[in-house]
C-alpha cells in the first residue's frame, strides 16, 4: 500500500460509515477541540490542523466553525485525506487517526480493518471502482 489511490479512501469511508459515504454523524462526532472527528474519513481536528490545506495554522478550539466545511463536503474531505497519507505515510497515519496523540500505538487493529476493507476491493475485479461508488473519491487534491 506504497502508492495512494482511490482504494485507501474507498476502504477508510467504508470502515467509518459502512457504505454511506458521507459523514453519517454530527461534526465532532462527540468529541471537541483536537478530538473533534470530521468528514466522511473521521479525521481528528489536530491531524487536520496540522497537515491539510486550508486549515493548517487554525487552533484547537476552531474546530466546529472551520471544520464544517470539510465536513460537509466529500471533496475537500478526500483532499485532505490525501494530504495527510502524504504527510504522515500508512502508519503514523492509522496511529494518529485511530488512536490521537495520547495513544500512537492504536493504529494497528485499525489498520488491519483498512487491509481487509482494500483486499475486498482488490478481489472485486474493479466493480466498485467502475460504479457510483468510486465517483466520490475520484477527486483531485487540493
Amino acid at each position: 500500500m506504497a502508492d495512494f489511490d482511490i482504494r485507501v479512501d474507498m476502504a477508510v469511508a467504508m470502515l467509518e460509515n459502512g457504505c454511506a459515504f458521507t459523514a453519517a454523524y454530527s461534526a465532532g462526532n462527540n468529541k471537541q477541540d483536537d478530538a473533534a472527528e470530521l468528514g466522511v474519513y473521521r479525521n481528528n481536528w489536530h491531524m487536520i490542523r496540522t497537515y491539510c490545506e486550508p486549515f493548517k495554522g487554525a487552533s484547537a478550539g476552531e474546530w466546529f466553525n472551520r471544520g464544517q466545511e470539510l465536513h460537509n463536503d466529500v471533496q475537500i474531505a478526500t483532499a485532505c485525506q490525501r494530504q495527510l497519507w502524504d504527510a504522515l505515510g500508512p502508519d503514523q497515519y492509522f496511529s494518529l487517526q485511530r488512536g490521537g496523540l495520547g495513544n500512537m500505538g492504536a493504529g494497528s487493529h485499525y489498520k488491519e480493518y483498512v487491509y481487509r476493507y482494500l483486499d475486498f476491493l482488490n478481489r472485486d475485479g474493479g466493480e466498485h471502482l467502475k460504479d457510483g461508488m468510486a465517483t466520490y473519491w475520484n477527486v483531485a487534491s487540493m
